[in-house]
């Protein structure tokens, strides 16, 4: 049980390190640094933007379950697009903003565009 409780710790220490984690050169992309607003907390697994940084930034959110499938925390990996792209909800990738769709009405696509991410349909089984 010490082992089990141990582990969750590092691993809550450690997923929580990811998120807003950029690689080298992000600042010429993004121009600041980012709000650092959004929380996959209670969030499905799937990708989000973030609409706080005008979709220049995304998320993916990662329900982490424990021995008893009881979801334990929620590792958040943090990406930005490239230079003069943002993300679209979409479509889940990052385009020009005549092609995205709009970034203030991203969260309304929150639960459509995620409701099946991750799951292999029957018929595939």
């Amino acid at each position: 049980m010490k082992v089990a409780a141990a582990l969750l710790c590092l691993a809550t220490v450690a997923s929580a390190r990811m998120a807003y984690q950029a690689s080298d050169g992000y600042l010429e992309i993004l121009g600041a640094e980012p709000a650092q607003n959004f929380d996959c907390a209670g969030r499905a697994y799937g990708y989000y933007a973030d609409v706080a940084t005008d979709c220049r930034v995304f998320h993916v959110c990662l329900p982490i379950s424990d021995d008893l499938g009881e979801i334990v925390e929620t590792a958040q990996f943090s990406f930005f697009c490239g230079n003069q792209t943002m993300f679209s909800q979409e479509s889940l990738t990052c385009a020009h903003p005549q092609e995205a769709f709009p970034c203030d009405q991203a969260e309304t696509l929150y639960d459509l565009s995620n409701a099946d991410f991750g799951k292999i349909p029957e018929e595939n089984l």
